[in-house]
């Protein structure tokens, strides 16, 4: 009796194990990278913001709710800065980025709220007097990966 309750047990356990790490392999073969370029930076002062969302919650001014934040630095050579997003779900996204010239972490606006650094956003979208919302600078991530360029606009 004792032995077939350990070889239940055993088996139990088997398969357990084999279901778990059946899902861990799934999850780690469905996540994809974001390769991102930010071009059209003014100088080489400071780094770029960049900020990924998956919602349009908090979307482009409170990166605290983004789903990943990067400092990135700038290629004083080719006035751009690069970030790579990995290990992310295929689904939709949308990204915010600005020049942090002065290292402040800050989007700096003048007195109307209007960004006194350079600032960009996915699909390059820039709406007069407005911020772009979340569907109009949203992209797919396929299974595999994305690539994203973003022109800064001053």
């Amino acid at each position: 009796m004792i032995y077939f309750y350990r070889t239940c047990r055993m088996r139990r356990l088997a398969i357990g194990l084999l279901i778990f790490l059946t899902s861990a392999f799934g999850q780690a073969c469905i996540a994809a990278n974001i390769s991102v370029v930010v071009s059209g930076v003014k100088n080489a002062n400071g780094k770029v913001a960049i900020a990924l969302f998956s919602a349009e919650q908090g979307f482009p001014k409170d990166d605290s709710k983004a789903v990943r934040r990067v400092m990135a630095p700038i290629d004083g050579a080719t006035h751009s800065a690069k970030a790579v997003f990995a290990d992310l779900p295929p689904g939709h996204y949308a990204i915010a980025a600005f020049h942090d010239d002065n290292n402040t972490g800050k989007l700096e606006t003048n007195f109307f709220g209007i960004p006194t650094k350079g600032y960009g956003f996915s699909n390059n979208a820039r709406p007069k007097m407005r911020a772009p919302t979340f569907d109009e600078a949203r992209f797919s991530l396929p299974a595999d990966q994305a690539r994203v360029a973003i022109e800064l606009g001053y």
